[in-house]
């Protein structure tokens, strides 16, 4: 027995090298998968900060058309504003001419003078003439010839709009 252990004193030094060996193969190789891992990972990270990069610039961007946005739609709230505010004054002030307006239509309903005087608040002279213009727009009345001629002769002057020639 002592002599197998003599024998098996080196077999278990040299196995206790090589589980020594292995283990430290094992270690090295682990030692570079996790070197290797932690590179790929370093560049996994340098790729998302340069997409985040990217990333925020391009929100910067539509900020700023946001920005440029909301100004163009104030800027034309405030147009829209301002020409609501006009088209009332415009409103307001075509009063007389809704007057007028209205006189024409009932002059051409058969309105007679009085009703135009108190209606359409109109004085008398431009009542008549109302009822005077409406007539010869209706051909009620003839419309008098203009008689005054540079040279001093009566001419006649039709109620027709000139006939102009076509040119080809």
């Amino acid at each position: 027995m002592n002599e197998l252990m003599s024998y098996a004193s080196p077999f278990l030094a040299g196995g206790a090298v090589l589980i020594v060996m292995l283990i430290g193969l094992v270690w090295v190789s682990l030692r570079r998968a996790l070197i290797r891992q932690g590179d790929y990972f370093r560049q996994q990270l340098r790729n998302a900060d340069k997409e985040q990069q990217k990333v925020s610039k391009q929100l910067l961007e539509v900020r700023s058309v946001v920005v440029g946005l909301g100004k163009t739609v104030n800027d034309q709230q405030d147009m829209i504003k301002h020409l609501n505010d006009r088209l009332k004054e415009l409103e307001n002030a075509d009063t007389d001419a809704r007057l007028y307006s209205r006189a024409s239509k009932m002059v051409k309903l058969g309105a007679d003078l009085d009703e135009l005087i108190e209606e359409c608040e109109l004085p008398k002279a431009e009542a008549e003439l109302m009822m005077s213009l409406q007539k010869k727009l209706q051909g009620k009345e003839a419309i008098p010839p203009l008689t005054s001629h540079p040279e001093g002769k009566a001419r006649a002057v039709s109620n027709r709009p000139p006939v102009r020639k076509q040119s080809r």
